[in-house]
C-alpha cells in the first residue's frame, strides 16, 4: 500500500505502524509458499494479513485526508485543486502498479493463469462492484484505495460549494454520510445475497471496492480531529490506544471464544465486522502520530516503511510465486527457517531496487515538476 504525508519531516509513530502493517502482510503469505497446513497457523497468518491492509487503509485515509482537508477548507476547492490531487496520487501509486501488473502477466501468461477480462485491472475495475480477479490478487486493496481518491476527490469539491459557510462541519458531515452510506451497501448486500462461508466472504465481501471505501474514510475522521482538536488527540492518545487493546482482543478473542462467526451472527460479519477494526485502528492512531524517537531502531524501522508499497506488490504474486515454484520444481530440502531467511532476503532486495531505481527517483521527478 502506498501512503505519503505532506510535511518535512517524517512521524516515526506512523513509520512504525507502516511497518506493522507490511510485516503482517508477508508474515501472512508464508503459508503459501511453506505449504503449511496447520489449521491454527493458516488462522493466525489470515488474521495478521487482514489486520495489516486494515491498518493501510485506515492509515492511508487519514494521510490522505489530511491534504483533503487542508485545501477542502480554503477559500476556494476547485476542480483545479480536485486534478492537482488526484495527479499526485497517481504519479506516486500507478507507476510501481503498472510495472507490476505487467510482470504479474508475464507470469500469468506463462502458468496458465485465466487472463478473461485483464482490462480491468488498468482501470481498478477487477473487484470494484464483483469479484474478477485470476491473477494478481494482492491488486484489491489498490482498487480500493484508487476509488476512494477519486470518489473523496469528487464528494469534496461537489460539497465545498454546498458547505461554503461552513466546511469544518461540511468535511466531517460528507465523511459520516459516506461511512454510513457504505454499511447501508452492505446491508444490502446481506439482504440480496447473504454469505455463510468465510472464503466467499473474503472475496465478494471483503475484497469488494464499494463495500470497503468507508475504512479509509475512518482515517478522514482522526485527520479532521487531529486538524482541529489536536490537543484533545495528545491529552487521551494514550487512553484511546488501551480502549483499541480491548475492542482487538474482544473482536479477534472474545467473539471466537462466544461462537460469534459468519454462519452465527452473519449480519455482524457482512456489515460490522469491518467497522469495529477500523474504529480499533483509528482509535490506536492518535497514540503513533504523537510518537516520536531517536533510538537506534528507528532507521531499518523508516526504511520498511519507505519501501513498503514496493514490498507489498512484490512479496506475494511476484516473489512468492516463483519462489515456491522454484522450490518444489527443484525439490529443495531446506528447514523452514532457512527459507524463511532467503525468502525475505530475496523480497527486501527486490523491494530495495524496485523503490530506489523506479519508485524514488519517479517521485523525486512528481516533487519536481509540480515545485516549478
Amino acid at each position: 500500500m502506498s501512503n505519503e504525508i505532506q510535511i518535512k519531516s517524517r512521524i516515526f509513530g506512523l513509520d512504525v505502524l507502516r511497518s506493522i502493517a507490511i510485516l503482517s502482510v508477508v508474515f501472512s503469505h508464508g503459508y503459501y509458499w511453506l505449504g503449511l497446513k496447520n489449521p491454527l497457523l493458516l488462522s493466525i497468518s489470515g488474521l495478521f494479513g487482514f489486520i495489516g491492509v486494515e491498518i493501510f487503509f485506515v492509515l492511508s485515509g487519514f494521510l490522505i485526508g489530511t491534504i483533503l482537508l487542508k485545501n477542502f477548507i480554503k477559500d476556494e476547492f476547485t476542480f483545479s485543486d480536485v486534478k492537482i490531487f488526484l495527479k499526485r496520487r497517481w504519479f506516486r501509486t500507478l507507476p510501481n502498479y503498472f510495472l507490476v501488473l505487467l510482470l504479474n502477466f508475464g507470469i500469468a501468461l506463462s502458468f496458465g493463469f485465466s487472463l478473461q477480462n485483464t482490462w480491468k485491472y488498468f482501470f481498478f475495475f477487477q473487484n470494484f462492484s464483483s469479484n474478477g480477479i485470476t491473477f494478481f490478487s494482492e491488486s484489491w486493496s489498490l482498487s480500493v484505495e484508487e476509488w476512494t481518491y477519486i470518489f473523496a476527490a469528487v464528494c469534496f469539491f461537489i460539497s465545498a460549494k454546498v458547505f461554503k459557510s461552513n466546511k469544518k462541519k461540511g468535511f466531517l458531515l460528507i465523511t459520516i454520510l459516506v461511512i454510513c452510506f457504505v454499511h447501508f451497501l452492505r446491508w444490502m448486500k446481506f439482504q440480496l445475497a447473504p454469505i455463510y462461508d468465510l472464503t466467499i466472504w473474503n472475496t465478494d465481501i471483503k475484497a469488494i471496492v464499494i463495500y470497503r471505501i468507508d475504512s479509509i474514510f475512518y482515517g478522514f475522521l482522526v485527520a479532521w480531529i487531529a486538524y482541529f482538536y489536536s490537543h484533545l488527540l495528545k491529552k487521551y492518545s494514550f487512553y484511546l490506544i488501551v480502549i483499541a487493546a480491548y475492542l482487538f482482543l474482544f473482536q479477534f478473542v472474545v467473539l471466537n471464544v462466544l461462537d460469534v462467526t459468519i454462519v452465527t451472527k452473519p449480519v455482524f460479519y457482512h456489515v460490522f465486522y469491518f467497522t469495529l477494526t477500523s474504529v480499533t485502528i483509528a482509535l490506536s492512531l492518535p497514540f503513533f502520530i504523537q510518537w516520536n524517537s531517536t533510538a537506534f531502531f528507528v532507521k531499518p524501522i523508516t526504511y520498511i516503511s519507505k519501501i513498503s508499497y514496493s514490498i507489498y506488490l512484490l512479496h506475494y504474486s511476484i516473489i512468492g510465486f516463483l519462489f515456491k515454484f522454484v522450490v518444489d520444481t527443484y525439490q529443495i530440502k531446506l528447514a523452514a527457517v532457512y527459507l524463511i531467511i532467503i525468502y525475505l532476503l530475496i523480497t527486501f532486495l527486490m523491494s530495495h531496487v524496485l523503490y530506489s531505481f523506479y519508485e524514488k527517483p519517479l517521485t523525486n521527478l512528481r516533487d519536481k515538476i509540480n515545485s516549478n
